[in-house]
């Protein structure tokens, strides 16, 4: 027994001795240990990582408008609450050009990671890749966190002989020897283009399209009586001039009435236009790639911010909606509902890239 038992450790000695001693199976050793470390250090990194509380720098938000315009001053009343709620620095970069297009794209060239957000209206989101070559992208490319605000649409003029309503305006457009009116927009595919259009095809008229670059340049034509009509957003400027008699409304182009112009008929109580809505939206967008918990964190930080009493109120004072809380199922179902809708819009107008 005793003879086997050192025999038996001779040869273990054996073993360990030649393993150290030949250089490729030292190697193989040590190969292993590398390994072994290796994957250690990288479990470690990889759980350093995945616990990382999201964000650890700031935010970015890119806003594809020039300062001042409806979204980037919903935007501005975002920021300084959201920063507090994710407890970063939150920065706005305005980025405008091409109905949104400019800072869309470089927006999609960042990586998904929740580091850079887009504000952009959900019209543009969905049109500019219909309507523009340059747009080289899919609106799938682009997920809604939250909208910021919602406002209707109306049918605006300076006109002296205003129609008291959106039927009369069409009775008299039918009449014979009526004139050709002029309806102002700001570019193909821009929602007063779509409304100017559907108006045209329900109601069986003819108008002439006169482009502008903006909400300003329509107002100030409208004023100065060079233009007749055009569809506006109900927003506080706009608001201003309607409640000091320089603007008149023909009717919302909703299908409800408006809260802040509560005796003006809407598109609901018209005999003529059916299923006729349009409302702008500008909300925050992350690509459609970013991790769920990341978009999560998000959506949970800007739904607190823009249903909060304060951020509510100045929404209504400004003219808009009130927002309807939405969770992130709900705003991504929203998103395919206005995708859909502006696809069917464009198909029925016969839109293409120009």
């Amino acid at each position: 027994a005793m003879t086997g038992r050192f025999n038996r450790m001779m040869m273990v000695e054996t073993s360990m001795t030649l393993f150290s001693s030949v250089p490729c199976l030292r190697a193989v050793r040590l190969s292993f240990l590398g390994l072994a470390s290796t994957v250690a250090l990288a479990s470690t990194t990889a759980f350093a990582a995945a616990s990382d509380p999201f964000p650890t720098h700031p935010v970015v938000i890119k806003v594809a408008y020039p300062a001042g315009g409806g979204a980037d001053v919903a935007t501005r009343q975002l920021t300084q609450r959201l920063s507090q709620a994710l407890g970063q620095t939150v920065v706005i970069e305005n980025l405008g050009g091409a109905g949104g297009s400019v800072a869309t794209l470089a927006f999609l060239r960042q990586p998904p990671d929740g580091y850079q957000l887009l504000s952009l209206t959900g019209n543009d989101a969905v049109m500019n890749p219909i309507t523009s070559a340059a747009a080289k992208y899919k609106p799938e490319n682009l997920r809604l966190v939250h909208p910021l605000i919602i406002s209707d649409f109306a049918l605006v003029t300076a006109r002296d002989d205003a129609p008291a309503s959106l039927d009369a305006l069409i009775a008299r457009m039918k009449a014979p020897g009526a004139p050709e009116y002029s309806f102002g927009n700001w570019g193909v595919g821009s929602t007063p283009h779509l409304a100017a259009e559907d108006f045209r095809r329900q109601a069986g008229v003819k108008t002439l399209d006169v482009p502008y670059r903006g909400v300003s340049p329509i107002v100030q034509d409208l004023l100065g009586k060079g233009l007749d009509f055009a569809f506006l957003p109900v927003i506080s400027s706009v608001l201003d001039l309607i409640r000091g008699g320089k603007l008149k409304v023909v009717g919302m182009g909703t299908t409800a009435r408006n809260q802040q112009l509560p005796d003006v008929p809407s598109t609901g109580d018209s005999k003529i236009l059916k299923n006729f809505d349009y409302k702008v939206w500008p909300g925050v967008f992350v690509h459609s790639t970013t991790p769920e918990p990341v978009v999560a964190k998000l959506h949970a930080a800007i739904s607190a911010v823009v249903n909060s009493p304060e951020y509510q109120k100045w929404s209504v004072d400004s003219g808009n909606n009130p927002m309807t809380p939405m969770s992130l199922a709900q705003a991504d179902a929203f998103y395919r509902d206005e995708l859909t809708r502006g696809r069917r819009l464009a198909a029925a107008m016969n839109l293409q890239p120009q």
